[in-house]
């Protein structure tokens, strides 16, 4: 099951070249040589992941190559975020049963693909900031899963329930990680973030997080207080019903991400395997070296 609760496939590396006619296949076999040869990089790197990093950094190859070195090194060294990724395990129930995720199933008047977010328990002691991150995540992954590339992503948050509580459980470690992260790393497009039902804790939170955001993340940030800038920019047939809109409820929506999320499962293991075989555990043919060597010769 995908995002939308149907068994649509996913789309392939043959699907983006039709859907986007910027992305050039010898940039990617340019990516694909490239990283092949560096060996802090994993071994199978299959064709549709590397069409992401060059669509997420606007067909840049070089500034794919920093994406890419950037998010293998983090996910290495982030297991709290990356590893486990089991939606049935102790950890996800207990964190997913505090707080709800989506991936919405209508996209924004942009075509940028939803994330949604909210406390679903106020108890600041149901909510464990590492499991969140490991989710969120999760979702974005489970949309390029689906979808491949898409024009941007937009997150929508609600404050709702955010207590000083809440604040207190958040370690400055995971917090900069994150950040890094969804900066350097992730092989998206992130356009906005909208966060609803802001309170007076937003200044502390800001806070904390500045030292680590760039100007631009910090440019991408809107604070609304009532919902009709939200209908303005989304409309209610991006919405859920909670909040006036057009979709299911945040319950339903919620469900249909755990089910998305389970159907991932084998997903998620292979990838965790494919992470620690490196370039340097499997060296190239002497075929595959000698022709690689060939094609960075210049002759001047």
């Amino acid at each position: 099951m995908n995002v939308n609760g149907n068994n649509e496939k996913p789309a392939t590396a043959e699907d983006e070249y039709k859907k986007d006619p910027k992305i050039k296949k010898e940039d990617i076999e340019e990516l694909r040589k490239w990283a092949r040869m560096q060996p802090d990089l994993p071994f199978n790197i299959t064709e549709k992941e590397l069409i992401c990093f060059y669509h997420s950094c606007y067909y840049n190859i070089e500034d794919a190559k920093s994406c890419m070195k950037n998010y293998y090194s983090i996910r290495s060294n982030s297991p709290e975020f990356f590893s486990k990724r089991d939606i049935d395990s102790d950890e996800l129930r207990h964190i997913n049963q505090a707080v709800y995720f989506s991936c919405f199933p209508v996209r924004d008047p942009k075509g940028n693909q939803i994330i949604f977010h909210k406390l679903k328990k106020f108890d600041a002691g149901s909510y464990v900031f590492d499991s969140g991150v490991k989710s969120l995540f999760m979702a974005f992954e489970g949309c390029t899963h689906q979808y491949g590339t898409v024009p941007g992503y937009a997150l929508l948050f609600d404050m709702k329930g955010v207590g000083l509580f809440h604040l207190m459980r958040l370690s400055i470690s995971s917090l900069r990680k994150m950040l890094v992260y969804q900066q350097e790393g992730m092989p998206i497009r992130l356009k906005t973030i909208h966060v609803m039902n802001t309170n007076s804790l937003i200044s502390k939170i800001m806070f904390m997080m500045k030292p680590f955001m760039k100007k631009e993340l910090i440019e991408m940030i809107n604070f609304h207080t009532d919902m009709e800038p939200i209908y303005e920019i989304f409309t209610k047939d991006c919405l859920p019903s909670d909040y006036g809109g057009n979709l299911e409820s945040c319950d339903v929506l919620h469900e249909q991400y755990l089910e998305h999320m389970r159907s991932l499962k084998t997903f998620f293991e292979k990838e965790e395997a494919n992470l620690a075989v490196k370039n340097s555990d499997n060296p190239l043919s002497e075929k595959e070296e000698l022709a690689n060597s060939i094609d960075g010769l210049a002759i001047h």
